[in-house]
């Protein structure tokens, strides 16, 4: 090993100071550089990943808009099927009751009373009026029932009529005749014939509900 020797006097030689000032700005300067390197690592890192499930929403999304579309149709359907429901409802409830009107007015009857003619006629179904811009429809022609009896006596008239105002589907009751019955009879029967014009009224809620029908459906 070759031994470096140093000529120059010792008085003259010149020293060496550590600038301790400067090397700790360099290690600022350098820590500074690599925080900066590190955060855009991370950074660069978190950004591919928040690119990555944005990719991966957007497809999600464009499968739900297919499926949407795809379903749209059935929609359409169910709101056509609700409308449809809604208006068989309304006539349903809108309806008379005839056989109704009929059973209470056969319980009704006295005993000494006979019909000869009868006539009964359920009022329209009334219709909503949808367009505003429609001419105003004309009002449903209401019910009405005609009803020719004969009896032996003008008590059992007023209480045929007392009896028939108790019907809840009846209603205006007018006696539009009531006299001798034209025609030959046993002897010692005084007949007597009159004509009873009243109104028939649906006495049905609005909100009748549509009777259930109980489908069995095979899954097979």
């Amino acid at each position: 090993m070759v031994r470096r020797i140093n000529l120059i006097p010792v008085g003259e030689r010149r020293r060496t100071k550590t600038d301790f000032g400067y090397l700790g700005l360099v290690v600022v300067v350098l820590v500074v550089i690599g925080g900066m390197a590190a955060s855009y690592l991370y950074f660069s890192g978190r950004l591919a990943d928040l690119e990555q499930q944005l990719a991966d929403l957007q497809a999600q999304n464009q499968q739900i808009q297919t499926q949407l579309a795809a379903l749209s149709q059935f929609d359409a359907l169910q709101q056509q099927r609700i409308a449809t429901e809604q208006i068989v409802q309304k006539i349903y409830a809108g309806r008379t009751l005839l056989s109704e009107i009929m059973g209470d007015l056969s319980l009704v009857v006295p005993e000494n009373v006979w019909f000869t003619a009868l006539s009964i006629q359920a009022p329209d179904i009334p219709v909503e009026q949808t367009d505003a811009k429609a001419p105003t429809a004309t009002p449903p022609a209401p019910g009405k029932i005609t009803i020719t009896a004969r009896t032996y006596g003008f008590e059992d008239v007023a209480r045929f009529l007392v009896r028939m105002g108790q019907i809840p589907g009846v209603s205006d009751i007018l006696l539009s005749r009531a006299g001798k019955a034209s025609g030959t009879f046993a002897p010692g029967k005084n007949v007597k014939e009159f004509s009873v014009d009243a109104t028939v009224k649906n006495i049905q809620p609005p909100d009748t509900p549509l009777p259930l029908s109980l489908v069995e459906v095979d899954g097979r």
